[in-house]
């Protein structure tokens, strides 16, 4: 009906014009000088990459201050999980029709999985130990996480948080017992590994 077909208009009446605010935004400050950088984390959970699409698509070619065009000094960082996606998503196909379309540069950076000698360089550093003392608790670490940086970054926060790993003052360094931290379980995936973190939080949040 009319009624349903106004509000409809004016739902995408409202789209425009804030779509319209950013392209002005994004326009002055392209027309600065400065470089502008725009960052977008976990794709893999976004329904479209329309916006982002559209955004480049509009301003790799309008021209703006001294005869540059909006894309100069102008880069887009997105983050996703490639075992979270496949050839055929949606984010993928976009991302490879920018490259094939050369509507603008792309870079990928595959960040693998840390191995146990990177662990075993990262305890080093963080608790301020020599490599050989931490070896033993970087391969532990590693075998729980698969060398997934989220997870691991996880797994030693709760160990710490628990005293699982803790600074022992009469030897003067970090000291852990391997045989609790290795029965300390370590969910499988992101979700389960959040929801563990939501229900240590207190009870009034």
């Amino acid at each position: 009906d009319q009624e349903g077909a106004s509000s409809i208009d004016q739902i995408g009446s409202a789209k425009r014009r804030r779509l319209n605010l950013f392209h002005v935004l994004f326009k002055s400050l392209c027309s600065s000088g400065r470089p502008l950088l725009i960052t977008h984390d976990d794709l893999q959970w976004s329904p479209s990459l329309e916006g982002m699409t559209d955004l480049i698509v509009n301003y790799t070619s309008i021209p703006c201050a001294k005869g540059r065009t909006c894309n100069d000094g102008f880069m887009i960082v997105g983050t996703y999980r490639s075992n979270e996606l496949n050839e055929n998503d949606s984010i993928c196909r976009t991302i490879d029709a920018i490259e094939k379309r050369k509507i603008a540069n792309v870079t990928k950076i595959d960040i693998g999985e840390l191995t146990q000698s990177h662990l075993g360089k990262l305890l080093s550093t963080k608790l301020c130990m020599p490599e050989r003392y931490t070896r033993e608790l970087a391969h532990l670490v590693h075998s729980k996480t698969r060398g997934n940086p989220f997870f691991v970054i996880q797994f030693l926060k709760t160990s710490i948080q628990n005293r699982m790993i803790e600074f022992s003052a009469s030897s003067r360094k970090f000291v852990w017992d391997r045989d609790v931290l290795d029965m300390q379980m370590i969910s499988d995936g992101v979700a389960g590994l959040l929801t563990t973190r939501f229900n240590q939080l207190p009870l009034p949040l």
